[in-house]
């Protein structure tokens, strides 16, 4: 402590060493107020009063100025101080009208923008803007985020969904749009109520800039131990705007191949340039096919107990709306009201056969589903901006979000009660390639099995019939629609206050009140067929070929053997349509009041209240000092259900949970030099616990043999965060950066699952139970590196190519004490990511080939560590070729997944493969105009 006292007085008596420079800011009419005077080495920016009078120390050095002001043409100062104090006199800066001009010439791209603002950010961040966004062929925010040092992705069905910072599970960042939470609705079961927002809901179009926040500081919302990350969509314009997109994807694996893609956007701003506006309508619809075999195996021995092979075919639709507008009353006041609109619509036809090598009869099952996945996300803000004095700036804002997720089929029923449908046709069939283990009949695969054993290899497991295998045996089982309405909405309240104490030291406090309503409705729908009536069999229903002719192409078409005419969705998607069928039909209908699954609704509110201030204090020209803290309170009111397997009934179960988070944060900021900027941060983050954890219930799924516990008891984790790093910049838009960062972790929440016999409705089965649970400490280090460069110096056409690359390394350690206190890393954690993109751009045209590898992570947590689920390490080639005419027409083709990466997960080892998918090269075509 006494050393950095030291620090700090040696500081401070440097300082007394400075001079002062002053001056007047006017335009041809008189004094001009408010402008801002820029002192580019020291990164540094003050505004002058409202006389147009300014002063600031400076070391003796020679530094430049540049003086500008809204609607005025920037002037460049060069100014020379020595051992006597600067009068600059009066400087008028020219004609009106012009900045527009300026700002183009001066920020000849957003990426340099970009670049700006996270020189200028007290907080540790890395910005993407959309110039850079738009260079690439990512059509989503979770795609263009990817590009970031430290990001990773996680996909569905080939396309960015889940965004990760820093190897840290997706919850773990707070995913804000202008600052404020998004809310998160999901239907995937194992992601439901965490917090996680699907980033595949906000095209690349809406938004203007990415900003990663990895190292916050108070104003930030305080969970975010991975960082934050803030989408701003795009927001009133300059000078008028318009952009017309139109392409067209193309998905050569699909059955359906082509799709549509259009961008709208118009701004403008009016009245005298008080009134300002953006429109702009989103709409993509492409197709995707995925070629799928997933692998189920026992604990122990790790046989393989079910095999399970899936064709998908799909088309996915963004529809999407955004507006901004402002209004200047003058230079002191402005109003603003920004909204956005967001739809995301996957219609999935999913044909698979699975094949139980653990059960003696109904071992064979046929399931054809068809689902129409819809998810919304809309909301807006109203803001009002005031200058109240010299000194003192306010924002205040109201806020609006919501965030839904469920089904919009099928057609056949009614919209309360459309959901997951699917149709199961079972059979008894006889195996071969089993063997006799202590007096039972196993598969494995191969090396796992005992001596002599021959078992399949990972990449061709076959059922391997005894007797010829016949499709057209399959017989109706059942019908089931599975409901699940999943909804979020936050209103957010927000008042911050900026004060100028003096030329050295700023002041910002405010505070954010949140109320949040997360609800889960689950609701199953069961047609089931009578025993006892003679079987209904596949040849009872209207039939067509499988929709593909090139089945696992990879694989060299391994399992066409499985391939054989299934019902058409037409003839099967009302159960009660075929007559002949549906008088031997049982009707189910189990939700909230009567079944089991009444333990999978909750309903829960919560309420955040969040206060912070902290201070920013020059030391002197070089040093910065940002220190504060924030605190939050987090009351949550959780209600769901229990339901008694016995007398059938169903009981309102409730829970509560409150507890505050103390977030201390201190930022060092040393700038020697306009081009290096040293940083160091210690910071204090939280994760809030889940919803679906914290919920007082037992949800049992008797379909799928599944026991989820609440844990009502549950901690929020903390961690205190290490950061440092340094960045050199060559340029406006060159540099190289390095960090290092750990972070202390304590309650860390994690899911433990395990095997056990249970009696649900009557019928015994093994069910995998699991359960959330706050281990011990945690600690999670690493480093990152990156760069940005374009060789301009190097002769002939090597100056037109640019450079593009980070790293970034984790490592985690925790302990399970459920595992005899073992010692693992985190989940989702990758111990290696990188990205590179090599770029060449020559006159109009450009070319783009961009690289993303992830390695190997943990997924899900067993009974023991040999069962553990990893996702496999995958390496992603993406490709944009464009050309630009001098008319402001770009013709462009976006290329996606040139090295067809699957996406794998295994069973503790790499051998063992528990899901391997294949989605094939995509692709768009198209062309924009932009004035």
């Amino acid at each position: 402590m006494k050393t950095f006292l030291y620090v700090v007085i040696a500081l401070i008596f440097s300082s007394s060493y400075a001079q002062e420079v002053k001056g007047k800011i006017s335009a041809e009419s008189g004094p001009l107020y408010p402008a801002s005077i820029l002192i580019v080495e020291k990164s540094k920016t003050i505004t002058n009063d409202r006389n147009g009078n300014f002063s600031i120390k400076l070391e003796p050095g020679v530094y430049h100025l540049e003086i500008s002001s809204e609607n005025y043409v920037a002037k460049h100062i060069s100014v020379t101080v020595s051992n006597k104090n600067v009068d600059l006199g009066n400087v008028i800066i020219g004609q009106e009208e012009k900045l527009d001009e300026v700002v183009l010439e001066y920020y000849t791209s957003g990426e340099k923008k970009a670049i700006e603002m996270r020189q200028k950010s007290n907080a540790i961040m890395d910005v993407v803007s959309a110039d850079a966004m738009g260079k690439m062929p990512d059509i989503s925010a979770a795609e263009a985020v990817q590009r970031i040092p430290g990001v990773s992705i996680d996909r569905d069905q080939g396309e960015g969904r889940y965004v990760t910072v820093r190897g840290t599970p997706s919850q773990w960042s707070s995913a804000t749009i202008n600052g404020d939470r998004m809310p998160a609705a999901k239907t995937s079961g194992d992601l439901l109520g965490n917090r996680t927002v699907p980033m595949d809901l906000l095209p690349t179009e809406f938004l203007e800039y990415i900003q990663v926040i990895k190292a916050i500081t108070p104003e930030y919302e305080g969970d975010a131990i991975g960082g934050t990350i803030n989408y701003i969509p795009k927001f009133s314009p300059k000078k008028e705007t318009l952009r017309i997109t139109g392409s067209i994807p193309v998905n050569l694996r699909a059955d359906d191949k082509v799709g549509f893609n259009s961008t709208v956007l118009y701004g403008n701003r009016l009245f005298n340039k008080k009134f300002g506006f953006l429109v702009m309508s989103n709409y993509n619809r492409r197709t995707y096919s995925t070629d799928d075999y997933e692998v189920v195996y026992g604990n122990e021995l790790h046989n393989v107990n079910t095999l399970d092979v899936r064709n998908y075919q799909g088309v996915r639709t963004n529809t999407g709306f955004n507006a901004a507008t402002d209004f200047r009353f003058n230079k002191r006041n402005k109003i603003y009201a920004r909204g956005y609109y967001s739809q995301f619509l996957d219609e999935e036809d999913n044909r698979k056969t699975m094949h139980y090598f653990n059960k003696t009869t109904s071992n064979a099952v046929l399931r054809w589903s068809t689902v129409d996945y819809l998810f919304k996300n809309y909301g807006g803000e109203f803001g009002y901006e005031s200058k109240l004095t010299d000194k003192l700036k306010m924002n205040a804002k109201v806020a609006s979000y919501t965030s839904w997720a469920g089904y919009n089929g099928p057609s056949s029923a009614t919209k309360n009660d459309r959901g997951y449908y699917y149709g199961n046709w079972i059979q008894t069939v006889k195996y071969d390639n089993l063997v006799k283990v202590d007096g039972k009949d196993y598969k494995f695969l191969q090396g796992d099995g005992p001596a002599g054993y021959v078992g399949d290899p990972a990449n061709n497991i076959q059922p391997h019939f005894a007797t010829a295998y016949n499709p057209e045996k399959y017989y109706l089982d059942r019908y089931v629609t599975s409901i699940r309405n999943v909804e979020e909405k936050d209103k957010v309240a927000a008042l911050d206050f900026d004060y100028d104490a003096n030329e050295d030291l700023k002041i910002k406090f405010g505070g954010k009140f949140r109320d949040k309503r997360s609800t889960y409705d689950y609701r199953y729908i069961t047609w089931i067929y009578d025993t006892k009536a003679p079987k209904a069999y596949l040849n009872q229903w209207e039939r067509e070929p499988f929709p593909t002719n090139n089945w696992f192409p990879e694989l060299n078409n391994t399992y066409d053997n499985l391939k054989f005419n299934y019902p058409t969705e037409r003839s099967f998607i009302d159960p009660m349509g075929n007559p002949a069928i549906a008088k031997n039909l049982k009707y189910n209908y189990q939700d909230a009041t009567n079944s089991s699954y009444a333990t999978g609704n909750y309903d829960a509110t919560e309420k955040v209240w969040a206060g912070y201030a902290s201070g920013e204090w020059d030391i002197n020209e070089d040093f910065r000092l940002v220190g504060g803290i924030r605190y939050e309170n987090t009351a949550v009111d959780a209600k769901s259900y229990e339901f008694n397997d016995i007398t059938k009934v169903v009981t309102p179960v409730y829970g509560t949970k409150n507890y505050g988070a103390f977030l201390p944060m201190a930022h060092l900021i040393y700038k020697p030099s306009k081009k290096l900027d040293l940083r160091a941060a210690v910071t204090r983050t939280f994760a809030r616990p889940a919803f679906n954890e914290l919920s007082p219930s037992t949800r049992v799924n008797p379909d799928n043999h599944t026991v989820v516990e609440g844990n009502v008891d549950l901690k929020p984790t903390f961690s205190w965060n290490y950061d440092v790093i340094g960045s050199y910049y060559l340029n406006k838009s060159d540099y190289i950066t390095g960090s290092a960062f750990y972070k202390d972790l304590s309650d860390l929440i994690y899911t433990q699952s395990h095997d056990e016999i249970r009696t649900v409705g009557g019928e015994t089965f093994l069910y995998k139970v699991s359960k959330p649970l706050n281990s011990d400490n945690a600690f999670l280090y690493g480093f990152e590196v990156g760069f940005n460069k374009k060789f301009s110096e190097l002769p002939g056409f090597l100056s037109c190519f640019s450079l593009k690359g980070n790293y970034t390394f984790t490592k985690s350690e925790t302990t399970l004490e459920g595992r005899g206190n073992e010692k693992i890393g985190l989940m989702n954690q990758s111990p290696n990511i990188f990205n590179a993109s090599l770029i060449y751009e020559y006159k109009g045209f450009a070319a783009r080939l961009a690289a993303n590898y992830r390695e190997a992570f943990l997924v899900e947590i067993r009974d023991n560590p040999g069962a553990d689920r990893y996702q496999d390490k995958d390496f992603h080639l993406d490709m944009n070729l464009s050309y630009t005419t001098p008319k402001n027409i770009t013709f462009f083709i976006d290329l996606n997944n040139l090295n067809n990466q699957e996406l794998r997960y295994y069973h503790g080892v790499v051998s063992r493969p528990e899901q391997v998918e294949y989605y094939g090269l995509r692709g768009r075509v198209g062309a924009s105009y932009r004035f």
